[in-house]
């Protein structure tokens, strides 16, 4: 599909994706938008995580840019690591690896914006996995 004009998207409206089990257990994801909604060259995804829950170190074929819109996270990478609070943005450069873990008992909503219509996820080892909300496995990141 492509589009000619602007439109909008409401978050609501986008499927829901909530891992119960794996090594993502506490993820709600939503892809709000990327190529399935005529986007050339942007994602965004929206995801809230339960206390406790931390994604393993990966890598995306694109930069991404997170904003932290409530709870409080400690963004990880190969050489950092720091505390992102509500209404912080960071920037990961592509093929970076990076994770992060929620930081006290508050669950975490926040918004991904990758400079990509479709995103490859990579495994620190090299090897492109296949997100759950896209029909792979729950521990597609171990």
């Amino acid at each position: 599909m492509s589009r000619k004009s602007i439109f909008k998207v409401n978050h609501e409206d986008a499927p829901v994706c909530s891992l119960n089990k794996g090594s993502l257990k506490g993820l709600r994801h939503r892809t709000v938008l990327d190529h399935s909604h005529g986007s050339s060259g942007l994602s965004i995804w929206q995801e809230e995580h339960l206390p406790g829950f931390s994604t393993p170190l990966h890598r995306h074929d694109c930069a991404e840019t997170i904003t932290v819109l409530k709870g409080v996270i400690l963004a990880v990478s190969e050489d950092k690591k720091f505390k992102v609070f509500p209404l912080e943005t960071f920037f990961i450069p592509e093929w970076l690896a990076h994770g992060f873990q929620v930081i006290g008992e508050t669950s975490v909503k926040l918004l991904a914006v990758f400079n990509s219509s479709k995103p490859g996820i990579y495994k620190l080892n090299g090897m492109q996995t296949i997100p759950p909300w896209e029909g792979g496995s729950t521990n597609h990141l171990n």
